[in-house]
């Protein structure tokens, strides 16, 4: 086996073109930590919509609950602790704060997100706050929410344009009484048979979403797709993002991976079988794409720690990619068999 060290990232997805790529929606916004775990922008933030914007995301999945006395706001936990300071002086919350016990009022004097930088240490939105931010920046709203109130609003503010998703069936039919927009139902088993009539019972444009990646195999995912309906993978684990995006989902909702739009301009285009070589420069936000056609059996180990097989017969182009915050670009390596050709090995640099 030869050894080839390049910089670059994750995710790798064998295409023919642009149009089979799946629609990226960024999990909680477009989140991001230091390497000690600490928020830069923090998640289910205004601040991650935007950057959802900036890094190219179709769309941004948020979680709405309810305060004390019924606001709707943003946080994914029941509790405050993981995502929350307590705003006197930012210190961390020791006692558990249920989000269900404290009222709004509370909620917004009391505490703020968890951020290295002060500008984003700011109250959790509301449901509101968070739609009209994806308005302003043209960002499609996911909702996970089981409130009906929250169907409601996205449906006055947005019309059919942005998408419910919830695990249980008997809330999603209560969108059908407002809204004609996409659902995703969210399901962790069950043959596509099975899958298809809960989405016949439903209705519109629907489909389902799974963090069972198991579950979506390419006859499952195909069974789907030709019925006209949409099949997502939810967040799944690298290298389990590749297998569904090779399986062919239509919807990735990713904390990581990156995939680019036809208006995106690379700021370099490199034929790294010339030179394995990458910019050096810092890139404040950006994404690389790695563009594959090998001949062969390889590898793709990131951070020597998730190793993606490749096999394939030259043919089609296979496609890795992620973005990254702070210039902090991940160690890639590719190991190749002695018999293997690389036909094409090409890399893009998006600076966002």
């Amino acid at each position: 086996m030869k050894n080839v060290i390049l910089t670059i990232l994750i995710c790798f997805l064998t295409l023919n073109g642009w149009a089979q790529f799946p629609k990226m929606y960024a999990h909680r916004g477009c989140w991001n930590m230091t390497p000690t775990k600490e928020f830069i922008i923090p998640e289910n933030s205004i601040a991650a919509v935007a950057m959802a914007k900036r890094m190219g995301y179709e769309g941004i999945e948020c979680d709405v609950h309810y305060t004390k006395d019924k606001v709707m706001v943003i946080l994914h936990d029941a509790t405050l602790n993981r995502t929350m300071r307590n705003a006197k002086d930012y210190s961390p919350i020791e006692k558990k704060i249920r989000l269900a016990d404290i009222t709004f009022e509370e909620l917004r004097n009391n505490y703020v997100l968890a951020s290295t930088n002060p500008e984003y240490r700011t109250p959790i939105p509301t449901l509101e706050e968070l739609l009209t931010e994806c308005k302003k920046q043209g960002i499609v709203p996911m909702l996970h929410s089981d409130l009906e109130e929250s169907y409601q609003m996205a449906q006055s503010m947005f019309g059919n344009d942005w998408i419910c998703f919830t695990g249980a069936e008997s809330e999603i039919l209560k969108v059908r009484k407002y809204s004609e927009c996409m659902v995703l139902l969210g399901i962790n088993e069950g043959t596509a048979e099975a899958n298809i009539e809960r989405l016949k019972r439903i209705g519109g444009h629907c489909g389902v979403s799974t963090m069972n990646y198991n579950l979506l195999t390419k006859e499952f995912c195909h069974a789907l797709t030709r019925e006209g309906y949409e099949v997502q993978a939810s967040i799944f684990p690298a290298p389990k993002e590749a297998t569904g995006q090779l399986n062919g989902v239509s919807f990735q909702l990713t904390d990581y991976s990156f995939m680019p739009t036809k208006k995106m301009k690379p700021k370099h285009t490199l034929n790294l079988k010339k030179s394995p070589k990458l910019p050096t420069e810092m890139i404040e936000c950006g994404a690389f794409v790695l563009e594959l056609k090998v001949n062969g059996e390889a590898e793709i180990i990131i951070d020597q720690k998730h190793t993606y097989p490749i096999s394939s017969d030259g043919k089609e182009t296979i496609y890795i990619g992620r973005r990254f915050f702070n210039g902090s670009i991940p160690n890639i390596q590719i190991v190749k068999g002695d018999q293997t050709k690389v036909k094409r090995m090409k890399a893009k640099v998006w600076s966002l």
